[in-house]
């Protein structure tokens, strides 16, 4: 059942307002009384949504999160004619939120670089651990062939040393 006055059957005499109500979170510190008056000035203006128990804090005051019904209104639009000089137009970005996207991607990118740069490295180690004995027979006889190559050619192309 709604109380709105009407003038036509069904219809309610006044138009809704453009815009809507958004509801919004805010941390309020102080005395009792000043909490009282807060939570009444609200209440009033019919912008009250609710609250959470106080919580002391030090010093004979108290802490309450607050839920506020604010009105937003609606943008108004603007209307164009022809699109010649606005069809450019774009939004950006301010600076600074510029720098923190960029700064944010290098750092994402050295850091996953820096990941993936550890985890070749510790499987390269576990590598060489699993395989250490077949790894150290390879190169003992690479070795010993290095060193019998070498006095096989110190003869010069002699049969034996005393020729």
């Amino acid at each position: 059942m709604t109380t709105h006055p009407t003038t036509r059957p069904g219809r309610p005499a006044t138009r809704p307002a453009a815009g809507h109500y958004i509801n919004r979170h805010h941390t309020v510190t102080g005395t009792a009384t000043q909490l009282a008056n807060i939570v009444a000035n609200h209440r009033n203006a019919g912008t009250f949504a609710g609250m959470s128990a106080p919580r002391p804090v030090p010093g004979d005051r108290f802490q309450v999160d607050i839920r506020i019904r604010e009105y937003q209104p609606i943008r108004p639009t603007a209307r164009v004619t022809s699109a010649g000089a606005y069809a450019r137009t774009r939004v950006q970005r301010p600076r600074r939120t510029r720098i923190a996207v960029i700064v944010t991607a290098v750092t994402g990118t050295i850091a996953g670089l820096a990941a993936v740069a550890a985890y070749l490295i510790g499987q390269l180690v576990e590598l060489i651990a699993a395989h250490a004995a077949l790894l150290l027979g390879v190169l003992a006889v690479a070795a010993i062939l290095a060193v019998a190559a070498t006095r096989r050619s110190s003869s010069s192309g002699r049969h034996c040393p005393g020729c």
